[in-house]
């Protein structure tokens, strides 16, 4: 693990972070459960999908500097289904990394699968602080 601060001009747009795996095993469906509620079958919910995406993205950029703002999030799933008990691998990369006006924009790329199927593709944009 690199222990080098990510900062501004460290990002370069196509740049990858690799991949976090997150299963969703009965510890992680449990503490979904605790908050939302036990899911119904075996699906597993999309907002839990998106809570992986969230957990990958700060997993996969480390350090980070205090002070970073999450400025907005798209999402775009695919429909297809997810399994409680599967792995989902999140690809995490920077797609954007712009000074406007006076601010450091960072946009990240983060696609979501399991078992081959592509489940959701979303993108965070960040003003970040250093």
């Amino acid at each position: 693990m690199n222990d080098e601060m990510w900062t501004f001009a460290r990002f370069e747009p196509g740049q990858s972070f690799g991949t976090v795996t997150i299963p969703l095993d009965a510890e992680r469906v449990a503490g979904w459960a605790a908050i939302y509620g036990a899911p119904q079958g075996d699906a597993a919910p999309d907002g839990l999908i998106v809570a992986g995406m969230m957990e990958a993205y700060i997993r996969a950029i480390q350090p980070r500097p205090k002070g970073n703002v999450h400025a907005a999030q798209k999402l775009a799933f695919s429909g297809a289904a997810c399994r409680i008990g599967e792995e989902v691998v999140y690809h995490v990369s920077v797609l954007s990394a712009e000074e406007k006006r006076g601010r450091n924009w960072v946009g990240f790329g983060i696609r979501a699968e399991a078992g081959g199927r592509d489940l959701l593709r979303g993108e965070i944009l960040s003003i970040w602080a250093a």
